[in-house]
C-alpha cells in the first residue's frame, strides 16, 4: 500500500478532544522520487504561521555562501549582531552585556535568553509595531545566550530586522529574488510589521509552493539541478546545534530532541518544521522522504498522529 494510502487510512481514525475527526486539509510527499498528494483546496493561498522561519533560515544561508559582508566583514553563523541592533534603539544596560554575546547562529537556535515565546499575536496585540524593536530587544533575557532553545518569534523578527539594516534589502524580498523564483513560485503575499518582514509568520502561499521549499531542503540545497543553497548550509541547518531534552515529549510521533537552525530534530534521522493549527514540513534524508501537511486543527498535536506507526 502507498504511503499516502496509509496515511490517509490512519487519518479516519483520529479524533480530537471534542470528538471530531483531525481536520488535515492537504497532504504532499516525495516518497523516494515518487510524488503523492491529497489536497483539499490545492492551489489557494494558505497563511503560514511559523513555517515561514524556514524562508528567513534559507535567506542567511545564501548570504553566508555568498559571503555578503556586514561592517566590511563576510557574514557567518559566527557574526555578532550587537553592532547593528545598538543603533536602532536604546538598550537597557541589563540586556547590552547579554546581547553582545548573541551571534547569528544564536537567534538561528532560538537561544537569545528568553524564557517564554513573548512575540506572539496575543502578546502584541495592540502594540504599535513601530516599537516592536525596542520590546525585543529590552524584553527580560533571564537565560545566558546561547545555552537554552526557549521557542519564539522575536529570535526570527530580529533575523530579519538585522538582514534589512545589514544589507540594505528587505530580507522577504531577497527571499522572492534568490529562493522563489527560482524555485517558480510566483504567487504570495507577506506583509511587513512596519517596515520589516515579520519573518515568523503571515506568509501566504500555496500548498504547491511549499512543498518546493521542502524539496529544496531535501535535496541539500538544489532544485532542478540548481544548487540555490550549499549543501554545507543545508546540513548544518538540519543537523543538532543544541540538545533539548527539556522540551522532549515522547509520547509525540516527532518529539523534539534538537534544534539546528530553525528546524526541529527528532527521531530515527527526521527532521521537520511546525506551524500553529497542524502545518509540517516533515523530512528524511536517509529515507529521500518529504512529507507536507496542512491543516486548519487547533489541537495540532494530534495531526502528526495520522504518521503514527507510518514513519
Amino acid at each position: 500500500m502507498k504511503l499516502l494510502e496509509k496515511i490517509k487510512r490512519q487519518k479516519e481514525k483520529i479524533f480530537t478532544s471534542t470528538g471530531e475527526n483531525v481536520k488535515v486539509d492537504s497532504i504532499m510527499i516525495d516518497d523516494n522520487g515518487k510524488l503523492s498528494s491529497y489536497f483539499y483546496k490545492p492551489d489557494d493561498l494558505h497563511e503560514m504561521r511559523s513555517i515561514s522561519k524556514v524562508m528567513i533560515a534559507l535567506a542567511y544561508g545564501i548570504a553566508i555562501d555568498r559571503k555578503m559582508l556586514v561592517n566590511g566583514k563576510p557574514i557567518t553563523t559566527e557574526t555578532d549582531v550587537y553592532p547593528i541592533f545598538k543603533n536602532l534603539t536604546e538598550i537597557k544596560p541589563e540586556n547590552v552585556e547579554k546581547i553582545k554575546k548573541w551571534k547569528i547562529k544564536t537567534l538561528l537556535t532560538y537561544s537569545a535568553g528568553y524564557v517564554i515565546q513573548m512575540f506572539s499575536e496575543k502578546f502584541i496585540k495592540g502594540l504599535d509595531e513601530k516599537t516592536f524593536i525596542d520590546y525585543v530587544l529590552n524584553y527580560d533575557l533571564p537565560n545566558d545566550p546561547n545555552k537554552k532553545y526557549v521557542y519564539n518569534n522575536a529570535e526570527i523578527f530580529l533575523l530579519s530586522v538585522f538582514f534589512q539594516e545589514a544589507f540594505g534589502i528587505n530580507i522577504a524580498d531577497f527571499i522572492k529574488k534568490e529562493i522563489f523564483n527560482p524555485l517558480g513560485i510566483k504567487k504570495f503575499i507577506w506583509k511587513n510589521y512596519d517596515k520589516y518582514c515579520p519573518g515568523g509568520t503571515g506568509l501566504y502561499i500555496s500548498h504547491k509552493d511549499l512543498f518546493k521549499i521542502g524539496e529544496l531542503i531535501l535535496h541539500k540545497g538544489n532544485f532542478n539541478g540548481k544548487q540555490i543553497i550549499s549543501q554545507k548550509y543545508i546540513e548544518e541547518m538540519c543537523s543538532a546545534q543544541i540538545d533539548t531534552p527539556y522540551a522532549v515529549k515522547p509520547e509525540r510521533v516527532l518529539p523534539k530532541i534538537g534544534v539546528g537552525y530553525i528546524m526541529n530534530i527528532s527521531r530515527d534521522g527526521y527532521i521537520f518544521k511546525d506551524g500553529t493549527n497542524g502545518q509540517y514540513v516533515i523530512i528524511n534524508f536517509n529515507k529521500n522522504l518529504l512529507i507536507s501537511i496542512l491543516s486548519s486543527e487547533k489541537e495540532m498535536k494530534y495531526v502528526t498522529e495520522v504518521l503514527r506507526d507510518i514513519i
